[in-house]
């Protein structure tokens, strides 16, 4: 013999014979018990090293004497081996629930699995003998159904909190409405004159109290002015922002704020934390009773047991309130630069793959640039031109979002905005010029004071084009950011850097014009003025270009637009001198138009000097 002793319980003899020899033969002392009664008070007379207890016995089941066994001080450190014929999940579930180590099929003609169980479980400290048995001298079958009794009560106990509870979590969304919730299932745990629970929300400490009628605001303030230290002693003070208290079942109550000549007090009070998931401390639970020593043990144990399950309600509720909070932050913050309902367009993605998936669209992208932005920056403070930076690009940017766009980059000073992704308009191109317009507008009014600017003042070029473009999450896995890519965004970016080359500010290519014609839509604001074919660096074919003529600033009327045409017609002609006289017709009435300018000056040059016969009249700019 080892000196080992199992207690053996099962109702069986012929069971219990087999099982019993197997054991002893393996070196072990075996006493036997005949069901759940019997082994509850084997145990605490011979104090086994180990317990092998069968499942489906009379009187009581294996695994209720088992939760008996392991709710008691001392015994409770034995260890219990499930042995049954059933293999079934819930018979599995209910023995590991009910606090046993292991759980063993009954196999007769193979025993052995069960002895090698048995010498695995064996070996663990000593139990506390001298709580065994002094618990053991008034134990009898009364006292084994009352304790039995007792548990049943407090599972009971517990599975309505938990029903209760959880019917609270599904039907709730709200913060508030959860911990009001929840304090008013307080009474299933004790009667309360006045609960308080109170959280901490990142940095800020949340305080909710629920009083009763016989609770006045005195009172109730009082109480939690307690409450909060001893929510204090979990918390740092110094690291929270006190909220204001939210006082619920106030709202009726005539005599909420008025002074009471008979005085009653709040004599008993308690405290719990909250734990929510993963055993995160999230907060407190106080109540108070105007009996003295109201809370005794029994409802001090029920009030863990309603705060053990009522944690991880608020808990979840917490959460909930923290993606809102944060969704609408980032929301506040994104609505700046991509439009409202773009963001909820990728709110509402179906999977995180959807969002992150490449595409290629047809878009509407606008680039734009500060001129001499480099000259400003040298005759400023750096602090200086940093606000001024800033409060142009916001300026830009809500112009942008306005009309539907999504501001994809900044580049210093420059801005890269595109139309079409990750929502798409009909009339994308419209918006693209439109926004362009605005912008140029936006700059005419833009608030100069207390910068320094270049001779010829604050000025910007831009630059709009249609056409595809791949859109997608590029990146590393370190930082990764929504972008388009592609020649249709080169392109923009050339288109943006004539505009200083032709002396205007808005500059479309031929595309641009072509997708607004197509919408047939009239621009009572602004019209398109063809300048010329043109290859820039980086394209082999030429681009058409057209500057944008604004009404507001100015555009030819309908006879000098006539003249501007027949001196483009007569220009590719080459009939230099009839064209240069059309423009200068033009210039007579609008001296400040740079094309016809430029037209004339080349119109003169070319009378002096021919261009080469075999000139395609387009003009090469190969640099960027």
């Amino acid at each position: 013999m080892n000196g080992k002793t199992i207690l053996l319980v099962d109702d069986s003899d012929l069971v219990a014979g087999m099982v019993g020899e197997a054991l002893e033969e393996a070196g072990f002392e075996v006493e036997r018990a005949r069901d759940g009664y019997e082994a509850i008070e084997s145990c605490y007379r011979t104090i086994p090293d180990i317990i092998v207890m069968d499942i489906d016995m009379p009187l009581l089941k294996g695994y209720q004497a088992s939760r008996l066994l392991k709710a008691r001080r001392g015994v409770r450190d034995i260890p219990i081996i499930m042995h049954t014929a059933s293999s079934e999940d819930k018979d599995r579930f209910w023995s590991y629930n009910s606090g046993a180590c292991a759980f063993v099929v009954k196999d007769y003609a193979q025993i052995g699995p069960l002895v090698e169980t048995v010498r695995a479980h064996i070996a663990h400290d000593a139990p506390d003998l001298a709580a065994i048995r002094e618990d053991g001298r008034n134990l009898d079958r009364a006292s084994i159904s009352e304790a039995l009794s007792n548990m049943l009560d407090k599972e009971l106990f517990r599975s309505t909190i938990m029903n209760q509870l959880a019917d609270a979590g599904r039907s709730l969304s709200s913060l508030s409405g959860t911990v009001l919730r929840v304090l008013e299932l307080l009474d299933l745990a004790c009667e309360r004159h006045v609960g308080g629970i109170i959280l901490r929300f990142g940095r800020e400490t949340l305080p909710f109290v629920y009083p009763m009628d016989c609770v006045n605001k005195e009172m109730a303030d009082d109480f939690l002015s307690v409450a909060l230290e001893d929510f204090y002693g979990h918390f740092d003070r110094n690291s929270q922002r006190l909220a204001e208290p939210q006082y619920f079942n106030t709202e009726q109550r005539a005599d909420w704020t008025k002074i009471r000549l008979e005085r009653e007090q709040l004599c008993s009070y308690h405290a719990v934390p909250i734990k929510g998931s993963g055993d995160e401390l999230i907060g407190s639970l106080h109540v108070a009773h105007l009996k003295n020593n109201y809370f005794s043990e029994s409802i001090v144990e029920g009030i863990a047991a309603f705060t053990a399950e009522a944690g991880v309600i608020i808990h979840n509720a917490m959460l909930f309130k923290q993606v809102a909070t944060m969704e609408r932050e980032i929301r506040n913050v994104f609505s700046k630069f991509v439009p409202q309902e773009i963001i909820n367009d990728l709110v509402t993605r179906k999977s995180r793959a959807s969002m992150l998936a490449g595409e290629k669209r047809e878009l509407a992208i606008v680039f734009t640039d500060i001129r001499s932005f480099t000259t400003l920056t040298e005759v400023n403070p750096p602090e200086v031109v940093v606000s001024f930076l800033n409060r142009y690009l916001e300026t830009m940017c809500d112009q942008i979002t306005a009309h539907g766009g999504m501001v994809d980059k900044f580049i210093g000073d420059a801005i890269l905005a595109v139309f079409g992704a990750p929502k798409s308009w009909p009339d994308n191109a419209r918006r693209a010029v439109e926004t362009a317009l605005a912008m140029s507008r936006a700059l005419a009014a833009f608030d100069t004071t207390g910068i320094r600017l270049p001779p010829e003042g604050l000025n910007m070029g831009i630059g709009v084009h249609v056409g595809d473009a791949i859109v997608g999450t590029i990146g590393s896995s370190a930082k990764f950011d929504y972008t388009v890519i592609g020649d249709s965004v080169n392109l923009a970016s050339r288109l943006e850097g004539l505009s200083k080359q032709y002396g205007v500010r808005i500059i479309v290519s031929e595309r641009v014009v072509q997708e607004m014609a197509a919408q047939r839509e009239e621009h009572p604001h602004f019209r398109m003025r063809e300048i010329e074919e043109v290859i820039v660096k980086g394209k082999e074919e030429p681009t058409r270009i057209f500057m944008v003529e604004d009404r507001d600033s100015g555009w030819l009327e309908p006879a000098e637009s006539d003249l501007y045409r027949k001196g483009l017609s007569m220009y590719r002609l080459r009939n230099w001198k009839t064209a240069g006289e059309y423009f200068g017709q033009v210039l007579a009435t609008k001296p400040w138009d740079p094309v016809c300018r430029m037209y004339r000056k080349r119109c003169e040059d070319f009378q002096r000097t021919p261009p080469p016969d075999d000139w395609d009249l387009v003009q090469r700019y190969l640099t960027k």
